[in-house]
This record gives C-alpha cells, sequence and structure tokens, in this order.
C-alpha cells in the first residue's frame, strides 16, 4: 500500500518525503492510509532504481537538511495505473495477526483469551465511533462505507466467539 500511496501523492504534484508524511499527518489520512515514516524514504528510492520516480530538485531551506523532491515518470504513472486496477480488482489478501492468535489461542489461558476478545470488541466498537468522527476526512466517501462495514462484521463475529465461549463454560454446547 506505501507504494500505491506515495504514487497516488506523487500524480498529484513533485513532493519530497517529509511533505509526504506532512501530507499523511493533515487532516487523519495516516488513519485510512497507515504508512510507516521510514517506509517513505525506503520506497521512494526503490521507486527511483525502478525508474517510477525521478529527482526533480534537491534544495535546501535555511539550516535544514536537503531534501529531494521527487516527481512521477511516465513509466510510474502506468504502474501507478496498473497498481490501481489491482487494488480494484483483487481482494485484499487476508492477512492479520488474530488469525494467528486463533491458531496459537491454547498458548494462552482460556480467561485471558476471553478477556482479550472482549477487549477487541470494545476496540472494534471504539473503530466505529472514530469512523463516524473522522468520515469527513476521508478522500472517498466509499472508503468510510467499506471500513464501517468491515468493522461491525468483525464487531458481530468476535461477539458471536465470546457467546458461544460464554455458552461452552456453562456447560452448553
Amino acid at each position: 500500500m506505501t507504494r500505491l500511496v506515495i504514487l497516488w501523492l506523487l500524480s498529484e504534484q513533485p513532493l519530497h518525503g517529509y511533505r509526504i508524511k506532512r501530507i499523511l499527518d493533515e487532516g487523519s489520512l495516516r488513519f485510512w492510509f497507515p504508512v510507516e515514516t521510514g517506509s517513505i524514504y525506503a520506497v521512494l528510492r526503490t521507486l527511483e532504481r525502478a525508474g517510477f520516480v525521478e529527482t526533480e530538485v534537491v534544495e535546501r531551506e535555511g539550516k535544514r537538511p536537503e531534501r529531494t523532491r521527487f516527481r512521477i515518470t511516465r513509466e510510474g504513472r502506468r504502474h501507478y495505473e496498473e497498481l490501481l486496477r489491482r487494488a480494484w480488482r483483487e481482494p485484499a489478501r487476508p492477512v492479520d495477526d488474530i488469525d494467528l492468535a486463533l491458531a496459537a489461542r491454547q498458548d494462552l489461558e482460556e480467561e485471558e483469551t476471553a478477556a482479550l476478545l472482549e477487549e477487541r470488541a470494545a476496540a472494534l466498537r471504539e473503530r466505529l465511533a472514530e469512523l463516524s468522527l473522522l468520515a469527513t476526512s476521508a478522500p472517498a466517501p466509499e472508503m468510510v462505507e467499506r471500513r464501517r462495514v468491515l468493522t461491525h462484521a468483525e464487531l458481530e463475529w468476535a461477539e458471536a466467539l465470546l457467546e458461544k465461549e460464554r455458552e461452552r463454560r456453562r456447560g452448553g454446547t
């Protein structure tokens, strides 16, 4: 995702890494695109080596460190468009730490996993509230609705699993 976000921002205008960081920090975009600051510079170097971005200018303001402003190349724009097409076509890969936690649940005490699942459900409820607060900062309203639906579905799953665990502890099924 970092590569796609950076190319998206560079498709609008040439930028240096620090400005990309500031854009993500402004208007709560980091909530929607959780890009690590350190990865911005690494991805910019990778994109430059691949010929997808190039140095426009190296500039220095006062005593600040030099900053390299990058612009997207013609090849970079084609790569960006292909990444966009892939994002539309392909479902996200289901890579989530909770899957490993479920597979290894026997490594923690039963009471602790129940408490942790309660915490997860509470965090999901908070996320739904946060989505409502940050809805106006989303670059597209469909992003908000998608996140809301996915978060709500995960909350329903967590609550159903909690109920199943309660039933099992009470001696039910």
